[in-house]
């Protein structure tokens, strides 16, 4: 309804009460009448200093974020100039009267850097004056904070045999290593960025190192690697062995002969990041020896401080093996526990931590611990990488997903659905070239690194 409109029906109203002859109608209304206006009158004020403070906001909401995208590289003065320049283009109220306006920018000193934009005016008043109220202040502010956000990104990348084919170990590497030099450029300390890189096929390669850890169970191990010596040590064949009054035995082979292989942990815990406990067998985990297994995988590490040792994991990633996906989630998010074989730094409540896993694969599951054979798909594989996915996620993981179809695969829907966000081409990405993967890897990245408003 319409001012007019209103002072029209007010007008009748007037006139019929004014015709009228009965009793103290006229008095009542005369009495009356300065309240009924103001109460109007208020209203209407009201929602005119609403609709105004509104609009004031979206346009210094959107004035911080655009000086934030510059403001390292501006003095003071020109902060404020060119964030005034933006604010009067995007606020064109000019019933709003007195208008101030004033933006900082706080640099990061440890806790992230940030500007703050405070605007502020009235609304004159076009009933509430009867009531003395001649104006209407209004006052909003905005901060976009950046800076304030640290990482904790896994890097599960697929090493099976596949990927020696249309390039896709050459673009793997570049792409990785193209991520890791942008996070590089983003950290302004040690502490801003960490990454873990876990290559995977059937298997992961926990390293060598962890041979004397309690928590590693030998018993597959063991009843899988015998060799055959003599009981006299110096004889190395079973001929010269018995031939020299030697007994020729078979005995289980040292772990010291252990390449660093593991397999996927006993069932329910191959699906949770649960630490390994030498009190809880089931918990521990199994080591392995496999010809086909990849290249040592490596804990969080400070990407400000040990960038070429990141690099150089990379560079060594070589091709072998079936895929399981579900072992390479499983060794990345347990990369972001506290505690276990590969133990989180501890994080600063000052900040915001993201905590996310990337997942890059050429193929379908076909093989872990329990079923596959290594050649064809295996949907009771991709059972239990479903499972993790959904655990991780229940824990606050964001996960990120690549399949990389370069044989023409189909979408595969446990790859896509072990994504936080499926239906969002930054969180899953179907691609079949090669070339692709470090556009998607890139848009991960921005994805990652978008700047948040805090109000």
């Amino acid at each position: 309804m319409t001012l007019q409109r209103i002072v029209n029906g007010l007008g009748g109203v007037c006139a019929r009460f004014v015709r009228s002859e009965r009793g103290n109608v006229a008095m009542m209304f005369a009495v009356t009448l300065p309240v009924l206006l103001t109460a109007v009158g208020a209203a209407i004020d009201y929602s005119r200093a609403v609709n105004a403070r509104s609009a004031m906001q979206a346009a210094v909401d959107a004035t911080a974020l655009m000086i934030s995208k510059e403001a390292s590289s501006l003095n003071p003065e020109e902060i404020t100039t060119k964030a005034h320049a933006y604010f009067n283009a995007l606020y064109t109220h000019s019933e709003v009267a007195d208008v101030s306006f004033n933006a900082t920018y706080t640099p990061n000193a440890g806790n992230g850097a940030s500007v703050e934009v405070i605007a502020s005016g009235s609304v004159q008043t076009d009933f509430m004056k009867f009531a003395s109220i001649t104006d209407m202040p209004i006052n909003v502010a905005s901060t976009t904070k950046w800076g304030n956000i640290r990482y904790r990104i896994a890097l599960a990348l697929d090493n099976t045999g596949s990927m020696s084919s249309a390039s896709k170990m050459e673009e793997l590497k570049k792409a990785a290593n193209k991520l890791i030099g942008d996070f590089y450029d983003m950290a302004t300390t040690n502490e801003d960025v960490y990454i873990s890189i876990v290559p995977f096929a059937r298997d992961v390669n926990i390293g060598t190192d962890k041979k004397d850890a309690n928590w590693i169970r030998w018993t597959e191990w063991d009843n899988d690697n015998k060799k055959k010596v003599c009981t006299k040590s110096q004889y190395t064949t079973k001929r010269k062995c018995e031939d020299n009054g030697g007994t020729w035995n078979t005995v289980t082979a040292p772990h010291t002969d252990w390449n660093g292989c593991v397999m996927d942990r006993d069932q329910d815990f191959d699906t949770t990041n649960t630490p390994p406990d030498p009190a809880v067998t089931a918990t521990m985990i199994p080591a392995w020896q496999s010809e086909a297994c990849p290249t040592a995988m490596i804990g969080m590490t400070s990407v400000k401080a040990s960038k070429q040792t990141l690099l150089d994991k990379i560079s060594a990633m070589r091709p072998n093996g079936s895929t399981n996906q579900g072992i390479g989630m499983f060794w990345a998010w347990l990369t972001h526990a506290n505690a276990g074989p590969f133990p989180t730094p501890s994080k600063d409540s000052t900040y915001v931590y993201q905590d996310v896993i990337i997942l890059l694969t050429d193929g379908l599951n076909t093989e872990n611990r329990y079923d596959g054979d290594g050649r064809n798909h295996s949907t009771r594989v991709d059972a239990r990488q479903a499972l993790l996915c959904t655990n991780a996620r229940a824990q606050g993981i964001k996960i990120f997903a690549i399949q990389v179809a370069t044989d023409r695969d189909p979408v595969s829907t446990v790859t896509k659905n072990c994504a936080s966000e499926p239906d969002n081409p930054n969180y899953f990405s179907h691609i079949t070239q090669a070339s692709q993967m470090t556009v998607k890897f890139q848009n991960i990245f921005k994805e990652l690194a978008k700047l948040r408003v805090a109000k």
